[in-house]
């Protein structure tokens, strides 16, 4: 780098410096070679100052940019530019859903393998509230019980994504179902071949108590999830029948608010067809397939909830009526229960299955089989 000396006169000498600077703020056409420009004072030659001036572009630094330098990716940024592309996101995006499938299964199996013990109250006897109004005792003209289940579903995918497994739950109860309807002349159906593979199975429910009002003119019909038993066979439906003529709908209560749709009543009435007309339609509540819960009984406490006419039309007896929920525990529950029995919130409650009651429900457990074995043990 050369140095030129500057003897001239101060005012030239800041004519040079005003043009370094100017070049150097500029975003004029710039470059790496500098030239530095040396000024002293011709009275005193030991100070001197020394200024960087840009070069003017020249053919060793034709190469460079105009403007300035930008700011060079970082390596990790270049290697996903250069990396990413279509056929990668899709192989990705593919994996994460594989994995999420597959985490989704093997939780399943394991929830569903999950061992459980009859709570002690499935052993002791406490009084269920009769109904707080007039009911029919006879002469409730055809009784019809219906259920169902998705293991004859022809949808193998929405089989393999369900979180809970019902295959052979309804071969484990259909049984006890056909005992109980023979020993009072009712009629039993099953229409799990009317299931909608557009929605989740529970949704058909409504499906098949219709098709009973409409093709088999049932007077009463009765509709069971796949995973109730009939405990006790000597209750008879019409001691819960009502017997006014404007009362449709019977349902129990649900745990933590609302109505249960595992287990409903519904008299053949043009009102009855509306109630399963409107459910029916509230899509905005149905699930996504494989999912626990299928937004059916949602729905059904939305409709019930927002009814106008619910006093008018609408009864719900105590649970213990007709869908007591079973209580399940496991071996290290039994154990800590067995201390303080008389303070669990299921204790001689009316909501939970005792000794004597109608039928047992086994909502929100995984391993239906196992629980509905030890059910079937104590029906009578």
């Amino acid at each position: 780098m050369g140095m030129v000396r500057l003897s001239t006169f101060p005012s030239e000498a800041q004519r040079f410096i005003n043009t370094a600077f100017f070049l150097r703020d500029s975003n004029s056409f710039a470059s790496a070679n500098t030239m530095a420009i040396s000024m002293e004072n011709p009275q005193d030659p030991g100070n001197a100052v020394v200024i960087e001036k840009e070069l003017p572009y020249t053919a060793q630094n034709k190469h460079d940019s105009y403007y300035p330098l930008k700011r060079k990716p970082s390596r990790t940024f270049l290697y996903i530019r250069n990396r990413v592309n279509t056929s990668n996101i899709t192989v990705t995006m593919l994996s994460a859903v594989l994995s999420i499938l597959l985490f989704h299964r093997v939780f399943s199996l394991y929830m569903s393998h999950r061992r459980w013990i009859n709570a002690p109250i499935t052993y002791m006897e406490r009084p269920c509230q009769k109904p707080q109004y007039e009911t029919l005792q006879s002469d409730a003209g055809r009784i019809c019980i219906t259920t169902l289940t998705d293991s004859k579903s022809s949808s193998l995918f929405q089989r393999f994504i369900r979180w809970r497994n019902f295959d052979g739950i309804l071969e484990l109860t259909w049984q006890n179902k056909i005992d109980y309807a023979r020993k009072h002349g009712y009629q039993l159906f099953d229409g799990s071949d009317l299931i909608d593979t557009t929605r989740p199975p529970a949704w058909s429910k409504i499906l098949a108590v219709a098709q009973l009002m409409d093709e088999d003119k049932c007077d009463w019909i009765m509709w069971t999830d796949a995973d109730t038993v009939v405990m006790n066979s000597d209750q008879k439906i019409e001691n819960f029948l009502p017997s006014d003529p404007s009362k449709h709908l019977l349902v129990g209560s649900d745990n933590g608010g609302g109505y249960n749709s595992g287990v409903f009543l519904l008299r053949n009435t043009e009102w009855s067809r509306q109630f399963l007309s409107d459910w029916w339609d509230m899509r905005s509540f149905v699930r996504p397939p494989g999912m626990a819960l299928s937004g059916d009984n949602n729905a059904m406490k939305a409709l019930l909830r927002d009814m106008p006419d619910f006093q008018e039309h609408v009864l719900s007896p105590t649970r213990c009526t007709f869908n007591s929920f079973a209580k399940f525990l496991t071996f290290s529950q039994q154990l800590t229960v067995m201390e303080n029995l008389k303070e669990q919130p299921w204790y001689a409650s009316q909501d939970y299955y005792h000794k004597g009651d109608f039928l047992a429900h086994t909502p929100g457990y995984d391993n239906k089989a196992n629980c509905l074995h030890l059910l079937l043990q104590e029906a009578s």
